[in-house]
């Protein structure tokens, strides 16, 4: 799943800064209300090129988080007027910090620190940006001296960024296990009690506790990212690696969710390692951060490379660690203390399996065996899962799974008397492409559905008009429905923090940190011991974790079947 270079362009340079100040800094508190009790406003003030500055003293434990917070400030603005604290703050450091923030009016086409970069797409009137951007056209002029000669498609804007501080970004509420028959509350955000399954023998010992220390491994390769010139990604001349954009992008999700976690009393300290999954000396040496032993949570590294080695030291240390992407089950083998949000491809296609039974056991359901050695698990577990589900309910075995070889012989199989099913378990792009091209040719004849697998949709030569003539349906471990009220709200919220739009990478990054974080908040840090209780219903993903064998990690169960429908993916199951 690429990043478009539109999603650079309009990439809030604060947010990048904020990593980096975070990465350098080793971390960020997000604590309770009483943090800021500890803050004293300074007396000191000062005027420096005509604008008043507060002039505060750093004291001993302080952060520049927190020091922000306090005085109402984003984490950037701060670093822009006092550029050495990039590099961290330490006690007796002495912070400008500006008293009245700068008037949109006084902006100048020059201060670079003060915009944001907008390019024109089509359709976009002047109007409609400045509504957009909460700005009048008298400043973009001034900004952008070439809207004398009109607007243009493809044409860069500078945006002023001054905007108001937003304090909420998603209402969310944690839902307790229901002690009693009349306990029943709704949120936005949902954990609700399930059927516990049993454990085995382990016992997660853990504690709750007053705060708690939360890591992050990311791929934000940030020492080579900063060292691009940002007016060549303006300029689409660079671009940051598609692991620093899709680090940013879970981040920014696990921002959010932390904000929301925030407002619910969280105290916590998170700390954000740029983890290099190809440099096995730099995993070391981040193992050998003394602060690590004393960590209740790790989420990531995002990738199996370098994920082994971390969850090596999570299970020495007994630390629950969450893999946000990795979908092979290997990462779970005799270690209790991992779990896996996204499902194997073998898991999607048993589920997959389940709902074709479901939706189609009196249809004619079709098995296509591509004769490809490496996808042999995928054909024989829909086959076995499917043909034992239909004696299940009472299918002869006459009229169970058909296997046809290819393209060559499908007609042998087709049927004009009932619906064809026809499942296709490969992520073989040539020999998918090339089926569902000559299936298509069928399909005035025969009535068809196709099933396939979730990685079909990243496809770039599948027709789709295919796609949709054929009413493909896949699995996938994500479904973000724009219609949903909830998720409109973390949209709406979305684009007035980053003055973009959510990718399915920021969905993620808020799902998998607030599921986990506030069952930690709740529970304490053996939360594990719980884990099989807990459904999470959130803004992209559903969660239901199981653990077998019981010496096992924890993996997600749910899978959502999806359908294309007006050409456009919809939720089947």
């Amino acid at each position: 799943m690429g990043i478009n270079n539109l999603r650079i362009w309009k990439l809030n340079i604060r947010v990048f800064l904020l990593i980096v100040i975070c990465l350098l800094s080793e971390f960020s508190s997000y604590a309770q209300d009483k943090e800021s009790t500890e803050i004293h406003k300074t007396r000191s003030s000062a005027t420096i090129n005509g604008l008043k500055y507060y002039l505060h003293t750093v004291e001993k434990g302080q952060t520049l988080f927190a020091i922000a917070k306090f005085y109402q400030r984003d984490v950037n603005d701060i670093v822009i007027d006092n550029p050495e604290a990039i590099d961290g703050i330490k006690p007796g450091q002495i912070l400008k910090i500006l008293i009245c923030k700068k008037n949109p009016a006084e902006l100048t086409a020059n201060d670079t620190s003060s915009f944001i970069i907008h390019k024109v797409e089509k359709g976009q009137t002047l109007y409609s940006i400045t509504k957009q951007y909460g700005v009048s056209q008298e400043k973009l002029r001034v900004l952008n001296p070439e809207l004398k000669d009109g607007l243009k498609v493809n044409q860069f804007l500078k945006i002023p960024s001054i905007k108001p501080i937003v304090e909420n970004a998603i209402s969310t509420k944690i839902i307790q296990p229901a002690t009693n028959n009349n306990s029943t509350t709704t949120s936005t955000t949902s954990i609700e009690a399930a059927d516990r399954n049993s454990l085995g023998n382990n016992n997660y010992k853990g504690t709750k506790k007053e705060e708690y220390n939360i890591a992050f491994f990311l791929p934000f390769s940030a020492n080579d990212a900063i060292a691009i010139d940002i007016e060549k990604i303006i300029k689409g001349e660079a671009q940051f690696s598609n692991k620093t954009n899709v680090s940013l992008l879970f981040y920014e999700g696990a921002l959010m969710a932390l904000d929301s976690l925030k407002k619910l009393n969280l105290n916590a300290k998170i700390f954000i390692y740029d983890m290099d999954d190809q440099d096995s000396l730099s995993i070391l040496k981040i193992l050998e951060k003394p602060e690590l032993t004393t960590m209740d949570l790790m989420i990531g590294p995002l990738y199996g490379s370098s994920f082994m080695p971390i969850a090596d030291f999570a299970k020495e240390h007994s630390i629950a660690i969450v893999s946000p992407f990795t979908q092979v089950n290997k990462i779970l083998f005799n270690n209790p203390y991992v779990t896996k949000v996204s499902p194997s491809v073998t898991l999607q296609v048993e589920q997959m399996a389940h709902f074709v039974v479901d939706s189609f056991k009196n249809e004619n359901i079709i098995l296509v065996n591509n004769s490809n050695v490496k996808e042999a698990s995928f054909f024989n577990s829909f086959r076995n899962t499917a043909n034992t589900e239909l004696l299940k309910v009472g299918v002869a075995s006459s009229d169970s799974v058909k296997i046809s070889f290819g393209i060559s012989n499908i007609q042998n199989f087709l049927t004009l008397s009932k619906v064809n099913i026809v499942v296709l378990p490969s992520n073989n792009q040539s020999f998918v492409t090339d089926f569902l091209s000559k299936l298509n040719n069928l399909r005035d004849k025969y009535k068809i559905v196709v099933f396939g697998l979730q990685n079909w949709i990243n496809y770039d030569n599948l027709d789709f008009e295919y796609l949709n003539s054929l009413s493909l349906h896949i699995p996938s471990n994500i479904f973000i429905d724009y219609q949903n009220s909830s998720t409109q709200n973390f949209v709406k919220n979305y684009r007035e923090k980053y003055k973009t739009e959510p990718d399915p990478y920021v969905f993620q990054g808020f799902d998998i940190s607030y599921c986990f974080i506030s069952v930690l908040q709740k529970d304490g840090n053996g939360f594990l011991k719980n884990l099989s209780e807990i459904k999470y219903q959130g803004i992209g993903s559903n969660y239901h974790f199981s653990q077998y064998p019981t010496n096992s990690g924890f993996e997600n169960k749910f899978v959502y079947i999806l359908k294309y429908q007006d050409y456009q993916l919809v939720k089947a199951n």
